[in-house]
């Protein structure tokens, strides 16, 4: 028990304060009032008081009443009343109005009080230690969340820095095609490109984007892939508006076309059909299957670094995978946020 420990202590008669500051002032700091205003005052300036300590018959402000509002005001102090023997009713509502931690009958013993407030000093230290715990606890946890997040984030930075040029890389072979084969396409297409490259680069700051914009962005890539392939690239969307609202990780539609267009023969005598649809709580690519002849140099950063969003999301993960004469990638669709 600490020695520094601080008691109030409330009575109206100034013999009966002398003696308790007498009794208790070499085992706990002493504050003492005559009135209840007056302890209440004394409670605003010093905020270590362990125990309060009141007698009930005071003028003014009886000690229930003063007990109960050091409970709605300063509830960390134990609170105990003193209260003659025949005061029943004082006692009662002590316990149920002012929840007082104990109660004690005048005239009081010496040992007898010493002892509860000893108890006392130790239970208002255990809690003060617990509270003090427990702030500690949320500051750690507060700490550990904030590294963590940032830690994901710091991921999600340095997976976005790989998809990015990912992206820019595989347009600009394109545009660098059309610009020998056809220049007034090549113009079209880097109109398009300049509108989709934009979009990328609003999603700098963006873990999940809505459904409904990433379709909005896939439409606008899948019109320059047109621009070059014609009618040898056929798209079929089928999205219910009620799951419009729903996420996923940027670029991931994006993404799963551009490698069905990569590995896939797209040609007018063997046109390439992509499915985009939603099944359940995944959303669908589904293409023909129907591999190019020769080999197709990848470098397999586009699926890698979407399977490892997915997993900083804590969701499930995509699925990439032959199915008959189609592949199919279906990917988690997140809740609306």
């Amino acid at each position: 028990m600490s020695t520094t420990a601080a008691i109030l202590f409330i009575d109206d008669e100034p013999n009966n304060l002398t003696a308790f500051k007498a009794s208790f002032r070499k085992s706990y700091q002493v504050f003492t009032a005559n009135s209840g205003r007056e302890a209440l005052s004394i409670l605003e300036n010093e905020a270590d008081i362990a125990a309060v300590v009141s007698d009930q018959r005071m003028p003014g402000m009886t000690g229930v009443e003063l007990l109960k509002e050091v409970k709605e005001r300063f509830p960390e102090p134990k609170r105990i009343i003193l209260t003659g023997y025949s005061d029943v009713d004082a006692i009662v509502k002590s316990i149920n109005e002012a929840q007082a931690w104990q109660y004690l009958t005048k005239p009081w013993v010496y040992q007898d009080l010493k002892l509860i407030l000893d108890r006392a000093v130790e239970s208002w230290q255990l809690g003060r230690e617990n509270r003090n715990l427990q702030v500690e606890k949320a500051e750690l946890q507060l700490q550990t969340e904030q590294q963590e997040k940032q830690q994901i984030l710091s991921r999600f930075e340095t997976l976005r820095n790989q998809v990015n040029p990912h992206f820019l890389f595989n347009s600009l072979n394109t545009l660098s095609t059309l610009i020998h084969e056809d220049p007034v396409l090549a113009e079209a297409f880097i109109s398009r490109l300049t509108r989709v490259y934009r979009y990328v680069l609003e999603l700098d700051q963006e873990i999940t984007v809505p459904l409904e914009q990433e379709l909005g962005f896939v439409k606008h890539y899948l019109f320059l892939q047109q621009i070059r392939f014609d009618n040898a690239l056929q798209v079929y969307t089928q999205v219910p508006e009620k799951d419009l609202g729903r996420h996923l990780p940027p670029m991931t539609l994006q993404l799963l076309v551009e490698n069905a267009v990569k590995h896939n023969i797209v040609s007018k005598s063997q046109p390439l059909m992509v499915e985009l649809l939603v099944e359940g709580e995944h959303f669908v690519v589904k293409n023909t299957y129907q591999p190019r002849n020769e080999v197709v140099v990848s470098t397999h950063v586009g699926l890698a670094n979407l399977s490892a969003r997915y997993e900083l999301l804590g969701t499930g993960l995509p699925e990439f995978g032959r199915q008959g004469a189609h592949f199919v990638a279906k990917v988690p669709l997140l809740s609306d946020r």
